[in-house]
This record gives C-alpha cells, structure tokens and sequence, in this order.
C-alpha cells in the first residue's frame, strides 16, 4: 500500500481544505464515539481519542497552524467535544478540567509543541536531511 503524506492545502495557503477534510473525519469519529459512549468504560473511551482522534489532529499541524484563527478555532471545538465525550461530561464542562482529565494540552498549545519540537531537531541536526537543508540558520544576536 502507498500512503500519500501531501497535505491537502488550496493555493491561498488558507488550509481550508485540508481542515474540512480534518473536521469530517473527526465528526464521523466523534459519531461512533457518541453512539457507543455508554457500553466503553471510561478507559476505554479515553483510548479510543487518544488512539483514533489525536492523530487526525497532529497530522501536518505544524504546516496547518498558520491557517485562519476562525478555521484553528473550528478545529478546537472539535477537539473539546472528542475530549467531552471521552469523558462523558456535560457541555458546559470547563476545558480545561477536561484536557486535564485527558491528560492533553490545549490544541493550540499541542500545536506549538509539535512545531517547537520540530525546530529544535532542525537546529542541533537529528532531523532527517530532506529537512535540513529547507532552513539555514540566522542567529538572532545583536
């Protein structure tokens, strides 16, 4: 099997199209959770979005974080609502208690972690070489 790793990004570099195809396969996903939420225990359900929903999320975030704050804000919701239903909490459940519980960061601070994380392994060399020579790197000293 052939697995394409091209993100879906229009010519504007807007990313809508790559986060429809995102915010679709999380809504099927949250579908199958909601439905089956009362017959998984709790670990279980936390498995299912730690194992099903948080990849869908991270695949190509560090290209994608420069979208629209509206289109990042759409996937949030999203992510909050995985988290929620894991959980099996109301609505109105604050987030942050909920990302807790989970275990995960807010999405746009996972964000920034896996682009922080990407750069460092830039700067001291133990990324692959296709991506090495994408950057040169300018120290910021006066």
């Amino acid at each position: 099997a052939v697995v394409s790793t091209q993100s879906t990004g229009d010519k504007k570099l807007s990313f809508n199209e790559h986060i429809t195809k995102i915010e679709k396969k999380v809504s099927k996903r949250i579908g199958a959770m909601y439905r089956c939420k009362s017959l998984l225990p709790l670990k279980y359900r936390k498995m299912f979005a730690n194992a099903l929903m948080l990849p869908i999320f991270d695949y190509l975030d560090t290209i994608y974080s420069r979208a629209g704050k509206t289109r990042l804000n759409d996937l949030d919701i999203l992510y909050k609502k995985v988290a929620k239903i894991a959980l099996d909490v109301p609505t109105r459940e604050s987030s942050l208690v909920v990302y807790k519980e989970m275990g995960w960061l807010p999405l746009h601070l996972r964000r920034q972690a896996h682009l922080t994380t990407y750069m460092y392994r830039i700067i001291n060399g133990i990324s692959p070489s296709k991506f090495m020579n994408k950057f040169q790197y300018i120290s910021g000293g006066s």
